[in-house]
């Protein structure tokens, strides 16, 4: 049985029988003749994309995505992978909406199914039976925005492949890599009313509320409280086994004075401003005032502050509310400030600090802090220091919940999946959590320490557990053994990087000379980058060479 789904994930352990081959994904252009992919506009080559238009660019960029998934997954049937620009608008926060895509159908109960009334995305469906269950339709529909390339390129997309984003643009090969893992299964159904007979998503049947029920067990009224309770966790055992090789313990920021306020706290670093470092959140700490032409007082920072003589190398404290992040950072620092904490005015998570008016200006650093954190803070000023920030030995991990009690009676550390106050079509349930740390490429939101090309974190492993075959082995270049590791525990790609790039210096290469310089050129940036091991980047180059190499350019080229 198959499903068409209307549902789409917005950016914002091995089951049954698996196909022993590498899987090939299928870019299928939508886009008219001159528009979206087909671009003619000229562009100059950018960050190893070698694209002479910017259409052209924007398909190297997303087959370089393809190539990735393909070396990383195992499936006998090819994957189409529908794909398109146009405006997209902006989501519910007034944030730009950058891709989204899902996968076009889901089937259940087909053969080789590993679960009975479970549906699946239709690439995962086909790989776990070994041929496609509707060969007459695409496999995943995706499109990407237009609307941050208006203005110019500074604050346009990113096409480059090295991970070297520019400030102030967005990394495309992360947010399209980011994209198709949704329609590759990385989505489940969030709605609330079910019954226990009705089929459920597989991704749906390792989400549980941390501590409680799973979703599938749980009644209506306690799957809608639980999907904004900001408690629900993935319970698949490869995510789980991973958490601990990927994620670090979270860092917290320390206010040691008075004692009725002293005490540890999660916080979010501004995306402008200088880095956040443990100094500069050393000191006494002020509440950023000022007063308005009725003599009201104000802690929300929209205008100057009027006791700039008590914040000169102080730590301001301001209020979240009535206008963007920067501004009040900016009025800060003009004080005399030498760093901000803006407490938070909801919810029980921090957000995001992303760039506004004014932020180019902005020199201090900046953190945010929750709102219960804030309101400790403002009951305590008398005599308020902060200790610093750090990766406090007594934390948990960021993002990362217990979880009931493994044979042993130890907790059980679940990462976390997006389920914050205020249900958020396309982004609750359907993401990690915000707040792992690194940031997952499968978080709502993209983020500058997302590097895809070269580490996916716990996105293999959360494939690995609602059943694809996640290749693991050695890279082998026809039947020559690479022995670097297409993948890695913990997301680290490097054979899957390395087929890649190959591929690509195969594809823009004139003769097989031109091929050998490339091939040579990114082992050896790879070898810098530390991606690869000296004896790894000596075994790569001895699969590149002579008649090898000759074949493996014919093969792609």
């Amino acid at each position: 049985m198959k499903r068409l789904v209307h549902c789409a994930g917005i950016l914002a352990l091995l089951y049954g029988i698996q196909a022993a081959q590498s899987a090939e994904l299928v870019l299928v252009n939508q886009d008219p003749a001159g528009a979206g992919l087909n671009d003619l506009t000229a562009a100059a080559p950018v960050g190893g994309n070698p694209g002479a238009t910017l259409g052209e660019q924007r398909r190297l960029v997303y087959q370089f995505a393809l190539n990735m998934y393909g070396a990383l997954l195992n499936s006998a049937v090819p994957i189409r992978v529908q794909a398109s620009f146009k405006s997209l608008g902006k989501n519910s926060a007034g944030n730009d909406i950058l891709g989204q895509a899902y996968a076009i159908y889901t089937f259940r109960d087909f053969a080789n199914a590993p679960l009975p009334n479970t549906w699946y995305s239709k690439a995962l469906a086909n790989s776990l039976r070994g041929v496609d269950n509707d060969p007459q339709s695409d496999d995943i529909h995706s499109e990407f925005t237009t609307d941050i390339d208006v203005g110019g390129a500074a604050k346009g997309w990113y096409y480059g492949l090295d991970g070297r984003t520019p400030k102030g643009q967005t990394n495309f090969l992360d947010v399209v890599t980011h994209e198709i893992g949704h329609g590759l299964g990385f989505a489940g159904n969030s709605a609330t009313d079910r019954t226990a007979a009705d089929p459920s998503n597989i991704y749906n049947r390792f989400v549980r509320s941390a501590g409680g029920a799973d979703w599938n067990a749980m009644s209506n009224a306690e799957r809608a409280a639980a999907r904004i309770g900001d408690h629900l966790v993935w319970t698949g055992p490869q995510v789980t086994a991973e958490v601990p090789i990927k994620l670090k313990p979270e860092p917290a920021f320390q206010i040691t004075a008075p004692a009725a306020a002293a005490g540890y706290s999660a916080f979010v670093i501004a995306d402008f401003g200088s880095p956040a470092t443990a100094a500069a959140f050393t000191g006494a700490v002020v509440q950023a005032v000022y007063t308005d032409a009725g003599n009201v007082v104000h802690t929300d920072g929209c205008q100057p502050f009027t006791n700039a003589a008590a914040l000169t190398q102080r730590i301001a404290l301001i209020d979240r509310g009535s206008c963007n992040f920067s501004q009040k950072v900016l009025y800060a620092q003009q004080a005399g400030a030498v760093a901000a904490i803006i407490a938070d005015n909801g919810g029980s998570t921090v957000g995001l600090m992303g760039t506004g008016n004014g932020s180019d200006q902005v020199t201090i650093p900046s953190i945010l802090v929750p709102q219960a954190f804030g309101k400790q803070l403002r009951a305590n000023l008398q005599g308020l220091a902060a200790g610093g920030i750090g990766p406090y030995a007594d934390r948990r991990l960021a993002g990362v919940l217990a979880d009931g009690a493994d044979p042993a009676g130890a907790a059980i550390r679940r990462a976390k999946i997006n389920a914050p106050p205020g249900f958020l079509p396309g982004s609750t349930f359907s993401h990690f959590d915000q707040n792992l740390l690194p940031t997952p490429l499968m978080a709502p939101s993209a983020s500058s320490t997302v590097i895809a090309q070269a580490d996916l974190d716990l996105t293999p492993a959360l494939f690995m557990d609602i059943g694809w075959g996640v290749n693991r082995g050695n890279l082998s270049l026809l039947d020559c053994n690479t022995s670097v590791p297409v993948s890695s525990p913990g997301g680290l790609i490097p054979g899957a990087n390395a087929v890649t790039n190959l591929k690509l210096c195969a594809k823009t290469s004139a003769t097989v000379g031109d091929y050998r310089d490339c091939t040579g050129r990114y082992i050896q940036s790879r070898l810098e980058a530390k991606l690869f091991k000296p004896a790894q980047a000596q075994s790569l180059k001895m699969c590149l060479v002579g008649s090898k190499a000759d074949a493996q350019y014919a093969a792609w080229h």
